[in-house]
């Protein structure tokens, strides 16, 4: 290897690095720039938005949950799917495996899914009662159908 070829590799490496999203990650999201995977509108609240990762495939992003679960009905390996969401107290991305679900009429999201996300399950129950829904304890049962 040349010191030329070496500084390029060590300038990619360093760059691929400071955009600060894992590979394996959920996707980097610009409030009004990103759009939905699903129905193109641009993401403009993060509290709805959610994401998943088939393998082999770039991480998708979307502006509601509802938005999530009608592609990934589309996939042709649903079960293959990596999942994230954000917590709605923190904003803050969170495996779908640890997160549990509101469903409420109350909830005005971007495409009517009406569904939020929680890291805590605590909190979900009080989310529930706050906006008269109801919790959807786990990612399974929500791709089954059960909000």
């Amino acid at each position: 290897m040349t010191r030329g070829t070496a500084i390029v590799a060590i300038v990619t490496l360093a760059a691929s690095g400071a955009c600060g999203v894992k590979a394996d990650g959920p996707p980097h999201i610009e409030v009004d720039r990103t759009p939905c995977a699903h129905c193109g509108m641009l993401v403009s609240e993060t509290t709805f938005a959610a994401a998943y990762k088939a393998p082999g495939a770039e991480a998708r992003a979307f502006d509601d949950i509802g938005c999530l679960l009608a592609a990934a009905k589309r996939e042709a390996d649903p079960g293959g799917l990596r999942f994230w969401f954000h917590d709605a107290p923190t904003g803050d991305w969170i495996d779908g495996v640890d997160a549990t679900f509101v469903k409420s009429d109350r909830l005005r999201t971007p495409m009517n899914g009406r569904l939020i996300a929680y890291r805590d399950a605590a909190a979900a129950r009080r989310g529930a009662q706050e906006n008269q829904g109801r919790v959807i304890r786990s990612l399974a049962d929500l791709l089954r159908g059960e909000s």
